[in-house]
């Protein structure tokens, strides 16, 4: 059947006599279980109720060039320029429900009418999710999810094993009904553009139902639109490649965060400033540290608006832009990735876990080979100022990763501005100066403490264990034996009154005085806790001694936290 401009049809009839691909400069997919689950029950509903279900806007254009294939393949192809969510959705919605038919005549009958075969789906994405989409279909249990990395074909496989779920109790018949429900009850507004260029316009103006387009869609949508509109398509190859390179290194950034427990607030407008904050040269005119992402985005819009009577200013400014954000996303995968295999990063990275501000300037750093020479002075920065200090200074930080990024600053250069910027937030007087005060609570003291251990714990101990208070919180002891006085509740908070102790053993040592806590401290994992179990144990340990164990975290700190 042959989509005409606009007109609503019945999704049976869209797939009768047509195929579709979904071009690269698409989203990639990334319905959720909650939309595949409302579409389900809006289905269920609609069936039980005898109505039909009407679900947004499609938008197609025809593919006219299609090669070799089009004197093979009688379908009409079209590409899906908006809905691609929901057209995905329902056509693995679709295949899991004729699996469910027992009827071999009408199970193929169906297949080939509504999904395709091996050599032709009805619906391919163009890329490596085509070939995933076709394992999707006609071999899931092929399929290691595990070893897969890209969050578009996990979310697919997640759908195909939602829907295998969710129809499971239902019988051929029920499946059947479903699949005419599908067919001829669900309909869906259809626009069909004429050119590319139309294409690419109405994709950048228009948002998916339930699921508007985030930032890199819209950043790829806009420096194609330009690209069509301007300098007549010539960039939108290069600009399709940078962004499925974007998209991929997005998509492994967001799992290597769920599987090492770091870049706690990471997501799409993260990579996309964290870019910005380190391109001023790309925009001199309209670059602030504090701009948003959306303001980054009408920046760079404007900047392709300024330069579209100048096709080759245009061109290079979009060649420049695309290069180094490609190149920036890559290398930002690139070294979340090497948290677990190099050397000096587990700690730092994964234990103390760098502030979001400081990434720009490691992403450069990492591009150039110099954050491994530099790895140790950032993890004292870190310490000091973002962690210790708990202010969050952004302004000299960007303005160093954006310098870092031309590419003329040698690593003793780097260093100098480093030691510098401790200088000024957090010199040497200041900060044995915090550390001599109550802080209890601040966000630098377990990995201080864990530090002044000099053990070397696995992630899962580190992460179980609390920070403990040798004379307790809340005492059910007498402390001025020991020798406090009515600052107690100052004293008690102070850093040599505070070690690390798993979970477990910290709930059974409570409120006790030291003496009675000394074979839960003996038992521990923690060399340090072992040793204050013996020191506690040999007697006396007093306030002094709390003191002088002070004393030595501080002369610890300021030589492992150093900057000069």
């Amino acid at each position: 059947m042959s989509i005409t401009k606009s007109q609503t049809e019945a999704i049976g009839s869209i797939f009768n006599g047509n195929r579709f691909v979904i071009p690269t400069y698409q989203r990639k997919y990334s319905w959720t279980n909650n939309e595949r689950k409302a579409l389900w029950q809006d289905i269920e509903e609609s069936l039980a109720s005898n109505m039909h279900h009407f679900v947004g806007t499609l938008s197609f254009k025809e593919n006219k060039n299609n090669g070799a294939q089009a004197i093979l393949d009688t379908d009409t192809v079209y590409e899906v320029i908006d809905g691609q969510q929901r057209i995905t959705t329902l056509f693995i919605l679709l295949s899991v429900l004729i699996d469910k038919l027992d009827n071999d005549v009408a199970k193929t009958k169906q297949m080939g009418a509504l999904i395709g075969t091996p050599d032709a789906l009805k619906l391919e994405p163009l890329g490596g999710d085509g070939d995933f989409l076709n394992s999707l279909i006609f071999e899931f249990n092929n399929i290691d999810i595990s070893k897969n990395n890209k969050r578009s074909q996990r979310f697919m496989y997640a759908a195909k094993q939602q829907f295998m779920a969710l129809a499971h109790h239902l019988t051929s018949t029920q499946a059947a009904e479903r699949i005419v429900f599908i067919k001829e009850r669900i309909h869906v507004l259809v626009f069909n553009v004429e050119n590319q260029a139309q294409a690419v316009k109405m994709f950048s103006i228009i948002n998916d139902r339930g699921l508007p387009l985030r930032i890199l869609d819209k950043t790829k949508s806009i420096l194609m639109l330009y690209s069509t509109l301007h300098l007549h398509e010539k960039l939108n190859a290069k600009i399709n490649d940078g962004f499925e390179k974007i998209f991929d290194s997005y998509d492994s950034l967001l799992i290597e965060k769920e599987k090492l427990k770091i870049l706690g607030r990471l997501e799409e407008n993260t990579i996309f400033t964290h870019h910005y904050y380190s391109s001023e040269r790309l925009f001199p005119e309209t670059w602030n540290n504090r701009n948003g992402a959306e303001t980054v985005f009408e920046n760079l819009k404007l900047k392709c608006e300024q330069l579209k009577s100048k096709e080759n200013e245009l061109e290079q400014f979009i060649l420049a832009y695309l290069d180094d954000f490609t190149n920036f996303a890559l290398a930002y995968s690139a070294l979340v990735q090497d948290v677990e295999t190099v050397p000096g990063y587990r700690k730092p990275f994964q234990f103390l876990e760098f502030t979001a501000t400081l990434y720009p300037l490691l992403v450069r750093l990492h591009m150039q080979s110099k954050l491994a020479d530099l790895l140790p002075l950032l993890e004292t920065t870190e310490v000091r100022v973002y962690k210790l200090k708990n202010t969050n200074p952004i302004a000299d930080m960007y303005w160093l990763s954006s310098e870092v990024a031309k590419g003329k600053l040698t690593t003793a250069e780097i260093t100098t501005h480093l030691v510098n910027f401790n200088e000024k937030f957090m010199s040497d007087h200041n900060f044995k100066n915090y550390l001599d005060a109550d802080v209890y609570q601040n966000g630098a003291v377990k990995y201080i403490l864990a530090e002044y251990t000099k053990d070397n714990p696995s992630i899962e101990l580190y992460k179980g264990l609390q920070v403990e208070h040798i004379f307790s919180r809340e005492p059910d002891f007498d402390v001025s034996a020991y020798g406090f006085s009515e600052d107690y509740d100052y004293e008690k908070n102070r850093i040599g009154n505070l070690c690390l102790l798993e979970e477990g053993l910290n709930k059974g040592v409570s409120n006790k005085a030291p003496v009675n806590k000394v074979q839960g401290y003996l038992t521990s994992q923690v060399s340090d806790m072992r040793n204050l179990g013996g020191a506690i144990q040999a007697g006396p340990f007093d306030k002094g001694s709390v003191d002088t164990r002070r004393e030595g975290v501080i002369d610890f700190c300021l030589s492992r936290f150093k900057i000069h």
